[in-house]
């Protein structure tokens, strides 16, 4: 016993249905303007009731048994550090740390060491 409410989209679904037995395209013309609706109204209506069939047809019918393991969420990604690019002391000079992230600009540390006696 089916017990739920019919679709109001039915009528319309049923519009489409008449509007794909008309072979003639004058005689679709016709009928076109005695129903008061337009070529793209009848595409949409098409569109969304292949739409609503792929739907049903993809709903599992029976439900499935719950399964051992709970649902698999994915792991968040931890989140990117702000790292500056800091600079070698001038033995070095030229060379530049953290290379592959050249594309963004980003602030410079530059650390100077005093030594005193």
């Amino acid at each position: 016993m089916n017990i739920d409410p019919p679709d109001p989209d039915d009528g319309a679904f049923e519009l489409v249905e008449q509007y794909d037995s008309i072979e003639d395209p004058y005689l679709r013309s016709e009928f076109l303007d005695a129903v008061g609706t337009t070529r793209s109204h009848i595409n949409a209506l098409r569109l969304r009731r292949d739409k609503e069939a792929a739907r049903n047809a993809s709903a599992p019918e029976a439900p499935r048994p719950p399964d051992d393991k709970g649902p698999r969420h994915r792991v968040p990604r931890p989140p990117l550090r702000g790292r500056g690019i800091t600079t070698r002391p001038p033995k070095y000079a030229g060379s530049v740390r953290n290379k592959r992230r050249r594309n963004r600009a980003r602030p410079e540390f530059v650390i100077i060491i005093f030594k005193l006696d």
